[in-house]
């Protein structure tokens, strides 16, 4: 279980494969509704507290978005509402199910160009976006690439975020250059 703290009021947990067999969990059986999906939400908020030092009530206000990971594990992304405001009219929480992107960024178009050589365009998840800012280039994965190819991306790029807030900020202030 990798947890990464991305501010005050998100986390990321990254749950490999052997994480699910432990919790007892499959992506398709995450549903807020069901017990056992809160237990398994409430035991990876008590490892968050651990590792971050920071406290996430279950029972507040809280937004759980998850993605399922190519290699058969899960990403899940937990933000804690700055406003103690409801998140909605109902009170129960829910689990947004979406795939929401990987975003890594290159500084330079050569660091993108070597990537996809190394990778091989073929290996990498199909419909990604590229965008440019000035020299930079960010690469929006709509999925998770293998361990392979992440490491090979890693090599080159910067991981930026994973999540619908990080993948909205660059379509709203980078300029699209195309797909891979």
């Amino acid at each position: 279980m990798n947890i990464h703290k991305a501010d005050a009021n998100k986390f990321i947990v990254e749950l490999s494969p052997l994480d699910m067999n432990e919790l007892d969990i499959t992506y398709e059986e995450m549903d807020y509704s069901d017990i056992e999906t809160r237990r398994v939400i409430w035991t990876i908020l008590e490892k968050v507290r651990e590792s971050t030092g920071c406290d996430v009530d279950p029972s507040g206000s809280l937004v759980i978005e998850a993605a399922a990971d190519a290699d058969g594990g899960c990403i899940l992304c937990f933000t804690v509402p700055e406003t103690k405001r409801r998140i909605s009219q109902r009170r129960e929480l829910c689990i947004n199910k979406s795939n929401c992107g990987i975003v890594y960024e290159f500084e330079c178009v050569n660091d993108l160009l070597d990537m996809i050589k190394t990778v091989g365009k073929s290996n990498l998840p199909k419909a990604n976006k590229v965008y440019k800012n000035k020299k930079r280039f960010r690469l929006v994965l709509n999925r998770s690439p293998g361990s392979a190819e992440k490491k090979a991306i890693e090599e080159y790029a910067t991981f930026v975020g994973r999540d619908v807030f990080t993948v909205a900020q660059t379509a709203e202030h980078w300029e699209p250059a195309g797909k891979i």
